[in-house]
């Protein structure tokens, strides 16, 4: 019987954690024995370092999902910025939906997944797995 993990994200700003997820874009793991793939992009302000969220520092926005689909286990890579899977050359974007190829229209799964301040999670959780490439 599986037990559903909850991935937890933690938003580092300006430190070599989050630089490595902004570099890789697409993480392709596995959590609680389920296959994920978490997903980050640009496009989500701070609203702790500016007067206002708009004037906020970008600290993009991340995503999980299940890599399975239609008994595929689907893997992941970044080709000229965009998200393709290895499977099929398929396109997708952030949200999990393949945007073109062969899989066009197609949605992943959601796994929940909680974007926490890196501090507030570690005070608690400190022996927390941290991604490595």
């Amino acid at each position: 019987m599986f037990t559903q993990s909850l991935i937890r994200i933690a938003i580092i700003p300006n430190t070599t954690k989050q630089q490595t997820l902004e570099k890789v874009q697409v993480i392709n793991d596995s959590v609680g024995g389920r296959p994920i793939i978490v997903y980050w992009a640009f496009g989500t302000a701070s609203a702790l370092d500016s007067g206002s969220i708009a004037s906020g520092q970008d600290v993009g926005f991340a995503a999980a999902y299940s890599k399975g689909l239609y008994g595929w286990e689907l893997s992941f890579q970044v080709v000229e910025g965009r998200i393709m899977d290895q499977q099929t050359g398929s396109e997708w974007n952030v949200l999990g939906q393949a945007v073109a190829g062969e899989l066009s229209g197609k949605q992943l799964s959601p796994v929940v997944a909680i974007n926490h301040f890196w501090f507030s999670w570690a005070a608690f959780k400190p022996e927390t797995r941290i991604f490595q490439p």
